[in-house]
């Protein structure tokens, strides 16, 4: 995962159906997140991490940014790269969006795009996030349904609540000049709660109702939910961020990769012609982090996806540690054999 930060900003907003419009003074200085969904060509996935990469340096320079992250697909829940980038107000998203520095961006990238990128800006604050899979759906409704289209949430956010795990159902309005969608995301504690609301006879039913307004309905799955897209709110308990997985997975790669450095190059190559083992161990740091952060990291990152997201149930993350410990044993067993190899 990718992260940029500058600083935290508060954000929060009671769970429910909320569209009511606010004044555009509120509206303006509110902090905002906008959040990006790609599906890119597997054939692209190392250029489009180092695209991330640069677009992060570009963007902490703006005015008003506050972080990014940038989450890769974890197939089979989420097939696409999502990419969420807050803000400090709605007019600094709107400057980000219609800059020539985004233009050039996107210009440098879209042919990895399998489709167009969709683009949705969620304003406002929740206060009760919590580690969640979810939906990111869109629509586009006419003026003079919206009143009917709003009534038409309440009722299916009302079916969801009573649905274990739900977590809460946001609306958010198109905005003026950046997209033309209505955006709504749902969000449930875990993967399985979430698929028994979405193949339910409940919601087929209200969808059946509201088929008026789904002609035209777009759905997006992410595995990360509000508290994700939302993160550094006030008063607000983030999700557990799975830190040991992560590190476990950077170990599995750094082993093998200090041990052939360590044998095959740095001992006979660089520390057999005098150079001071400080100096030697300089250079192999230098080399090794290059070789973890562009590729071999990134690499376990996506292999493991579905071993990172903090919703996953117990049994499969346990299934994680135990494929773990195997590749650990097969690594350190390969390693012994490498060091029975002379090198010189």
């Amino acid at each position: 995962m990718i992260r940029q930060t500058r600083s935290h900003t508060a954000l929060a907003e009671p769970m429910g159906v909320n569209a009511v419009p606010r004044s555009a003074r509120d509206s303006a200085q509110s902090p905002v997140s906008i959040i990006f969904q790609r599906r890119i060509d597997d054939a692209s996935f190392d250029e489009y991490w180092r695209w991330e990469l640069r677009s992060a340096e570009i963007l902490s320079g703006r005015p008003g940014f506050i972080d990014q992250d940038v989450i890769p697909p974890s197939p089979p829940v989420q097939d696409d790269w999502v990419t969420v980038q807050r803000f400090s107000t709605l007019d600094d998203a709107r400057t980000w969006l219609d800059s020539d520095d985004r233009t050039a961006l996107v210009a440098e990238i879209k042919h990895a795009f399998i489709g167009n990128e969709d683009v949705h800006l969620l304003t406002g604050e929740q206060t009760a996030a919590q580690a969640a899979s979810s939906v990111v759906i869109s629509c586009r409704i006419d003026p003079e349904d919206e009143s009917a289209f709003l009534d038409w949430q309440r009722r299916i956010s009302a079916a969801e609540a009573r649905f274990v795990g739900f977590r809460g159902h946001k609306v958010e309005r198109p905005v003026r000049g950046v997209t033309e969608d209505w955006t709504i995301v749902l969000s449930f504690d875990t993967e399985d709660n979430l698929e028994r609301w979405l193949n339910s006879a409940e919601r087929a039913e209200l969808l059946e109702q509201g088929a008026k307004f789904n002609q035209d309905l777009r759905v997006r799955r992410a595995s990360y939910g509000f508290d994700f897209w939302f993160r550094g709110a006030k008063n607000v308990q983030s999700a557990e961020v799975p830190v040991a997985r992560s590190n476990l997975l950077v170990l599995l790669v750094l082993y093998p990769l200090v041990v052939i450095w360590g044998h095959f190059v740095s001992a006979p190559l660089i520390e057999a012609r005098g150079v001071p083992v400080a100096v030697a161990l300089f250079i192999g740091n230098v080399v090794t982090t290059q070789i973890l952060g562009w590729w071999a990291v990134p690499a376990a990152f996506k292999a493991f996806g579905w071993w990172m997201d903090p919703a996953i149930s117990p049994s499969r993350r346990n299934l994680g540690y135990a494929v773990m410990i195997a590749l650990f044993g097969v690594s350190i067993a390969v390693c012994t054999l490498l060091f029975a190899i002379p090198t010189t």
